[in-house]
Order: C-alpha cells, then structure tokens, then sequence
C-alpha cells in the first residue's frame, strides 16, 4: 500500500509540472513567434523608408523626390502618409493617401522628437495613437548617413498588428495582446480595452516581464488577467520597439485535461489498494 501511494502521488506531481510545463512552452513559442512578425513588419517598412534619405536636399528636385515618395506608397500599403524634412528641420515635402500632398510647407520640426530624435539615433518609433477611434498608427521616423540629408516621417497603420493577434488561438477561450513600453494596451482581440487606453502595467505578468518583481518573466507563470480571473500566461519581446506579446490561457481551460487525467489515475490507484487491502488479508 505504501508503494502505490508512493507511485500515485510521485506520477500525480509529476504529470502535473511536465503538463504545465507543455502549455507554457507552446503559449511561449506562440508569442515569440508574433513578437518576430511584428518586429519583421516594423523593420520591413524601416529599410524601404531608408532609402528616401540616401540623397542630400542639394541633389534632385523636389518634383522627382515627390515622384519617389508616391512609389513607397504603392510598395508600402502600410505608410499612410510620408513627410520629408531637410536638415535644418523645415519639412519640404508631405505626400499622403488621407489629404492633399503639400509642397514646402517650410513646417519646423527642429525641436520635434520625431526630428531631434532620429538624428541623433538615426531611428525614431513613436508612440502608438489612434486614427478616427479605431485604427492604430505610430510614428516612424529615419534620418539619413549623411547630415545633409535630412529626415523621412512616415506615419504607419498598424493593422496587421491586430490581424497577427487575432490569428492566434490557445484553446478555446485563449487569446493573445500587445502592449507597449509604458504597459498600455495596443492590440487585443476585444477592441473596446484599446481605445479605452487600458492600463496593464499594473498586472503581475507586466510588472514580471518589466523586471519591477525582482524576477525574470519565466517564473510568472500563473497570474490574474486584466479581469481578475486565473490564467496561465507567457510573453516575448518585439524587438525593435519595447512592445511584448502576451498569450493567456484560462487556468481551468488549461488544466480540464490534466484533472480528468488525474481523475483517471485516482480511480486506477483506489482499485489497486483495494486489492492490495483484500490481497494482504487473504495473506494474513
């Protein structure tokens, strides 16, 4: 008897980690795998823009750098609108989808972040906003090799962000979210937390993944969601722009399997005692 309880419980721990374990992993590789699709979307658009500043303002017209900037709308669907600025700040072209194209607008950008902050970084990712309620857009701006050649803007839509979250499913009622630096949610498949601007810097998975609890992402593996209920949860990092991924699993979502498991084992090991009980009183 006390070797099949011994057995029993071992295989119930057991089986309990490796599955938590498996979930974790999968939920894990799910988001590292949306995190580098947002980080190739976002560093796609980067060099397609980087060739706007290959040029001085010195060299070409203005009409064959507008010529230029309508192409990279047509090859970048996500760029809804491109402004150029020389070095000195005043911005000389902007060519758009949403308004009419202006033709030196002479608008100073000197002590602009999106100016002062690509210059001396040579890349700027602005902060996330939204357009009419309801679409995404961020800032990007690139600044040339040469001081001369000023700085490409470009405000990009950020749908396929949403289109990447949506496609991931964990389970039935599973999802996936992003936010960004400061812990404000970007994308999530419930729109109405978005444009609500919803704090999640508060959440213990957020604070863990931020390095506010003393400890690395890994070991919050359990924690609350933005509605207080049970999940599992694991993250991964976009690159380029601070931003994380997170992917959630409801806690009794994700252990029905491992219980109805246990359960079976419970029934398997309760037989074995009894026989054993029945076998040790023949014995005896």
């Amino acid at each position: 008897t006390i070797a099949l309880l011994s057995n029993g419980i071992f295989d119930v721990v057991f089986y309990y980690r490796e599955h938590k374990a498996s979930l974790i992993r999968i939920q894990r590789e799910q988001a590292e795998a949306a995190a580098a699709k947002i980080g190739q979307f976002i560093k796609e658009i980067e060099s397609q823009l980087g060739w706007t500043t290959q040029l001085p303002w010195s060299a070409g017209s203005i009409e064959q750098r507008r010529f230029d900037a309508l192409r990279l709308l047509r090859q970048v669907p996500a760029i809804t609108e491109l402004s150029q600025v020389d070095a000195t700040g005043k911005e000389r072209l902007r060519v758009s989808r949403l308004a009419m194209d202006v033709v030196g607008s002479s608008s100073d950008f000197a002590n602009d972040p999106k100016f002062t902050e690509a210059v001396k970084n040579k890349v700027y990712y602005g902060p996330v906003y939204f357009r009419r309620e309801s679409e995404p857009y961020m800032t990007l701006a690139i600044a040339g090799t040469r001081r001369d050649a000023g700085v490409s803007i470009a405000e990009v839509n950020l749908k396929l962000i949403w289109d990447v979250v949506s496609q991931i499913k964990v389970g039935e009622r599973g999802h996936a979210y992003v936010v960004d630096a400061q812990g404000r949610l970007i994308a999530h498949p419930d729109i109405s937390l978005v444009l609500r601007n919803t704090d999640m810097s508060r959440l213990a998975q957020m604070r863990a993944a931020r390095g506010e609890s003393g400890s690395p992402s890994e070991t919050v593996q359990e924690a609350e969601n933005i509605e207080g209920r049970k999940v599992l949860t694991a993250s991964a990092p976009v690159a380029p722009l601070g931003w994380r991924v997170f992917v959630e699993l409801p806690a009794d979502e994700a252990y029905a399997p491992l219980y109805a498991a246990l359960q079976r084992l419970g029934l398997i090991l309760l037989a074995a005692l009894g026989f054993a009980v029945l076998a040790g009183m023949f014995l005896a």
